[in-house]
């Protein structure tokens, strides 16, 4: 007895001399770095923002530097490459299937670029069976590069300069962005589908922060976001938590002017949203712009006039008032060039209908109409991952113009290739994808509970090989 006593005396001693404590190496805790958010933190270890926000009791996605995590069944590092011939031989990688460039950059620490650089790929275009070479590869690596390449490093197309529109500047490629959700609009009741990451307020800073993240992986270059102007404060101050998330990411987001659309809106409304622009937004690093023009986008063209002769009229006053020098770049939406060239552009932003199936075909005939006013003028493409706005009807609040109600299988992809499929032949300048988050309209990339983040990789591969072209 003496003996076990004096066993279980030594074992307390020397377990309170050398506590076991979880540390970032065993995989049990994090320490939240400068950049962070629970996005990426959840990719590097392989679990799920839902569980490292139960774990840690979060109620939301917000999280600060230097906070500890506990990272639920985590890893201290990624997981190894699933292809075994990648522990033979890390250098080289065989294409499996559902790969696309961004997953397996991200998969081996490394870029697109790089990798497309390695193998003298002109697009991202891969094919199941395909031997890559991995440049400083490192099997399983679940860093977060910023998969957004400048127009420089964008492999040259065929006869032109890479990632330059027929205007001399970037080509970029842009997602709308909404700004004003609350849980409820993922009840289940209003969209096709949800969120993967669950329903979600749009004026969380998390959850801001989660989507700057995944803009990335789908290697966009911003978001279009859509905006009511400076009297609706909740638009207002999710434009600003998307400026401040984006700092140092190289995204830069342009603005969707929507003040016309509300009731009672006033050609003044419009001059004061523009100016808000101008005067507070315009000028940073993450502010989208074109030759060192600042990108302002415009939808609903006839809106608040009720036609088009009284809309072009009010259009020139308002920017008589606010850009008569063309200091920014103005973009109509259109399929005639009904307000060029008082506007710097033209673009489509509903490229399907129930009475007009595959609209999206008519694209280079819009743009060949275009270029008959001027070839000074911008074209923006526009491609969509589907459609479904069959739960909106009647929606309370709903300021879209009247349209048919409709839906369009996505195919898995297929809808969203045929659309992309149509911008080869138009020589467009910049493109358009509908949507990042436009859940009531079903055009959303943004990862969804049945099909996870296909569309996000799927807007890379386009995004990638339409910069170039």
């Amino acid at each position: 007895m003496k003996r076990t006593l004096l066993i279980l005396l030594t074992l307390v001693i020397a377990l309170s001399v050398f506590p076991v404590q979880p540390t970032a190496a065993q995989g049990n805790t994090y320490t939240v770095q400068p950049g962070d958010n629970l996005y990426r933190i959840a990719l590097k270890f392989g679990a799920t923002v839902a569980a490292i926000q139960q774990a840690n009791s979060l109620k939301t996605t917000t999280i600060y530097v230097g906070q500890v995590l506990v990272i639920p069944g985590g890893r201290s590092s990624p997981s190894p490459a699933a292809s075994s011939n990648t522990a033979a031989n890390p250098s080289t990688y065989t294409v499996q299937r559902g790969d696309t460039l961004y997953g397996i950059a991200r998969k081996f620490g490394t870029t697109i670029a790089a990798i497309q650089k390695a193998n003298g790929l002109t697009t991202t275009m891969i094919h199941v069976g395909q031997k890559l070479a991995i440049p400083n590869g490192v099997s399983g690596s679940g860093g977060t590069a910023n998969t957004v390449p400048p127009a420089s490093t964008t492999a040259p197309a065929s006869g032109g300069s890479p990632g330059v529109n027929h205007l001399g500047t970037e080509k970029v490629v842009l997602a709308d962005y909404v700004m004003w959700y609350d849980s409820s609009t993922f009840d289940g009741t209003k969209t096709w589908d949800v969120p993967s990451a669950g329903a979600y307020n749009s004026d969380d800073f998390g959850t801001i922060q989660r989507h700057v993240a995944q803009a990335q992986q789908a290697c966009l270059n911003g978001f279009a976001a859509h905006w009511y102007g400076p009297t609706e404060s909740r638009t207002t101050n999710n434009f600003n938590s998307l400026l401040n998330a984006s700092a140092g990411t190289g995204l830069r987001h342009a603005i969707v002017i929507q003040t016309n659309i509300l009731p009672g809106a006033t050609e003044q409304m419009i001059i004061d949203a523009i100016n808000h622009v101008i005067n507070n937004w315009a000028g940073s690093p993450n502010y989208m712009r074109l030759g060192g023009k600042p990108l302002l986008i415009f939808t609903d063209m006839p809106r608040p006039w009720g036609n088009d002769s009284a809309a072009l009229a009010g259009w020139t006053r308002i920017r008589a008032a606010t850009d008569p020098n063309h200091n920014m770049i103005w973009m109509a939406e259109g399929l005639y060039p009904t307000f060029n060239p008082l506007f710097d552009g033209l673009y489509a932003y509903r490229i399907d209908h129930r009475d007009y199936p595959q609209s999206w075909l008519k694209q280079k005939r819009w743009a060949d109409g275009l270029r008959a006013v001027s070839k000074s003028l911008y074209f923006a493409d526009t491609i969509a991952a589907g459609f479904d706005d069959t739960r909106s009807v009647n929606a309370p609040g709903d300021l879209r113009s009247s349209a048919p109600h409709f839906a369009r299988d996505r195919r898995g992809g297929g809808y969203f290739a045929d659309t992309f499929a149509a911008t080869a032949n138009t020589g467009g300048d910049f493109l358009f994808v509908k949507s990042f988050n436009e859940w009531i309209e079903g055009t959303e990339i943004e990862p969804g509970a049945s099909y996870g983040d296909l569309y996000l990789n799927l807007t890379c591969q386009y995004a990638n090989t339409y910069r170039g072209r």
